[in-house]
């Protein structure tokens, strides 16, 4: 059996956006369950430009002045071995531009997927 849900939810200011989806298969004595969220943030906007050169200009710019913040990675696993349930999270943290009509957004994102696994006999995990 696989069940999978998927939810999204914007705030009333658009500025930031959330997506998850989780899905549960239930095969052969084995429950796992995988959970994936997605969220972005507009961090910034910068709506000054008036023509292509300035925008190119602007990045130059950026690209010399302070480094932005880089990615960060986290892995982390887990496994119980009275329960039976191994988990493992994965997590990424990090930002990036977007240019849309001469408009430049910086956006914060955050991906995390969650993997529970159990083996024969247990109960399934909570579902949060």
């Amino acid at each position: 059996m696989r069940e999978i849900m998927i939810k999204t939810s914007t705030a009333p200011n658009h500025k930031r956006k959330n997506l998850a989806i989780v899905e549960m298969i239930n095969q052969n004595g084995f429950v796992a369950r995988a959970e994936k969220k997605y969220s972005y943030y507009v961090s910034e906007q910068n709506n000054q430009f008036a023509d292509a050169e300035q925008m190119q200009k602007w990045v130059n710019n950026q690209s010399k002045g302070l480094a932005k913040k880089n990615r960060h990675v986290a892995i982390k696993k887990i496994f119980d071995k009275k329960s039976g349930v191994g988990q493992m999270i994965y997590r990424v943290i990090g930002s990036f531009y977007v240019v849309q009509n001469m408009h430049v957004f910086a956006v914060v994102f955050m991906h995390t997927i969650k993997f529970d696994m159990l083996s024969g006999g247990f109960s399934e995990p909570k579902t949060a």
